[in-house]
C-alpha cells in the first residue's frame, strides 16, 4: 500500500535521527494503519447517543434517591462499591455500543461519588476520604479500560493527594507535586514511540499525558488565585526553580537528540535564553510550566500540546502582569523593555542559528507572492 511506504519512509528518517528505535517500524505501520482502517461514527452521533446514556443514569438515580435506596453513610458506601465493582466486570464484556459505554461510565462516576463521599463520612476523616480515593483511582486507571475516565481519575486522584496535603498541614509538599507531575508528564510524552509499541502503555499514555499536563496547570491555578483565607501560603518560588530544573534537563536532551552540545555555544545559548525568565519569573510557576509543555508539543509535533502550551502561556502571563504591584507606567516600561529583550534574542539566534538557504528561497517567494 501506498500509505505503508510512505508510513516506512518516516519512520526510517526518525530511526536516523536517532527519534525512533529500528526494532519498532512493523508494529508502528501496523497499529496506525489498523487505526486507520476502522470506521467512525460521526461525533455529533456519538455526542446525541452519550447525552442519551447521562440521561437515563440521571433519571435511575432520581429513582433511586426517591425511594430512600440510601439512608445512611454506610450504605452509600456500600451501593458505590457495588456500582465501581458492577460496572468494571460490564465494561470487561467488550460490547462496542455508544449508548451501553456511556450508561456505564456514567453508572461509575456516580459510584465513586458514593464511595468517596461514604468514606469521609463514615470515617469521618478528610485523611482517610483522600487516601481511599487516591488508591481507588489508580485501580480505576488500571482494570477500567476508559479512555475518558483515565483522564478524569488523574484529575479526581490529584485533588485528593492536595486535600491530604492540606488536611494535614504540609502545605508545601504541593511543590514536591509540581515537579513530580512535570517529570512524570515528559517521559509519557518523551517516550512516546515506546508506549505505542506497549500492549499495557498503548491505551494508557494518552489519557495519562493529557491528564498530567491538565492537573499540573490546575494545581498551579492557584498560583494567579487572589489572597483569601481558604488558600494557605505557599512559596511559589521552590515549584518555580524546580521546574525551571525539569525545563532546562528536557532541553538537554532535546539538544542531545539532534546531536548539539549542550556546551556548545547553541546549547548555551538556549540554556541562557530559558534561565532567564526563571530567574526573572520566579514567582509564576505557571509560565514556566507553560513554556514545558509548549517545548514537548514541539519536539513531538502534537498540536494539542503546544495549543494547551500556549493557552496556559497567555493566561499565566495575563495574571502575572496584571498582579505586578507597581503603577501602570513601571508595567509599560517594562512591556517596552520584554519586547526590546525578545528582539534583542532574535538577532542573537538568528546569527548562531542561521536559516538555511532553501528556507530563505522559500520565503522569499512567498513574500514576493504577497507583495
Amino acid at each position: 500500500m501506498p500509505e505503508s511506504i510512505m508510513l516506512k519512509t518516516l519512520i526510517e528518517k526518525l530511526v536516523a535521527k536517532n527519534l525512533l528505535q529500528n526494532n519498532q517500524q512493523d508494529k508502528i505501520i501496523q497499529t496506525i494503519i489498523s487505526k486507520q482502517q476502522q470506521v467512525k461514527t460521526p461525533w455529533f452521533i456519538n455526542l446525541l447517543i452519550g447525552c442519551g446514556a447521562w440521561l437515563a443514569t440521571i433519571l435511575l438515580l432520581v429513582f433511586l434517591f426517591a425511594v430512600e435506596l440510601i439512608d445512611s453513610p454506610t450504605e452509600g458506601l456500600a451501593m458505590g462499591v457495588i456500582f465501581i465493582i458492577g460496572t468494571i466486570a460490564l465494561q470487561h464484556t467488550k460490547i462496542n455500543n455508544i449508548f451501553y459505554e456511556q450508561f456505564i461510565l456514567a453508572i461509575h462516576l456516580v459510584g465513586q461519588v458514593l464511595f468517596i463521599v461514604g468514606m469521609v463520612n463514615d470515617t469521618n476523616s478528610l485523611t482517610m476520604g483522600a487516601m481511599a480515593t487516591c488508591c481507588l483511582e489508580i485501580v480505576v486507571i488500571v482494570v477500567y479500560p476508559n479512555y475518558v475516565l483515565r483522564f478524569f481519575a488523574v484529575l479526581i486522584a490529584t485533588l485528593s493527594i492536595l486535600i491530604l496535603f492540606y488536611d494535614i498541614g504540609f502545605y508545601q509538599g504541593v511543590h514536591i507535586l509540581v515537579i513530580l507531575m512535570a517529570t512524570t508528564t515528559i517521559w509519557i510524552w518523551l517516550a512516546e514511540s515506546n508506549h505505542i509499541t506497549n500492549k499495557i502503555m498503548l491505551n494508557l499514555y494518552e489519557p495519562l499525558g493529557y491528564g498530567f499536563i491538565t492537573a499540573l496547570q490546575l494545581i498551579l491555578l492557584i498560583s494567579i488565585l487572589p489572597y483569601n483565607d481558604f488558600i494557605p501560603p505557599l512559596t511559589w518560588m521552590y515549584s518555580t526553580f524546580g521546574l525551571g530544573v525539569v525545563l532546562l534537563a528536557l532541553e538537554v536532551h532535546i539538544l542531545s537528540i539532534n546531536q548539539v552540545s549542550p556546551s556548545s555555544s547553541k546549547g548555551i545559548a538556549i540554556l541562557l535564553a530559558s534561565l532567564l525568565p526563571i530567574i526573572l519569573l520566579y514567582n509564576s510557576p505557571g509560565i514556566i510550566a507553560a513554556i514545558i509543555v509548549l517545548l514537548l508539543g514541539f519536539q513531538r509535533g502534537n498540536r494539542v500540546l503546544m495549543g494547551l502550551g500556549v493557552v496556559c502561556l497567555i493566561l499565566f502571563f495575563i495574571a502575572f502582569y496584571y498582579y505586578l504591584n507597581i503603577s501602570l507606567l513601571m508595567k509599560s516600561i517594562s512591556l517596552i523593555s520584554a519586547g526590546i529583550i525578545l528582539l534583542v534574542f532574535r538577532f542573537v539566534f538568528l546569527s548562531i542559528f542561521p536559516l538555511q538557504t532553501e528556507a530563505k528561497l522559500i520565503i522569499t517567494k512567498k513574500l514576493k507572492k504577497k507583495i
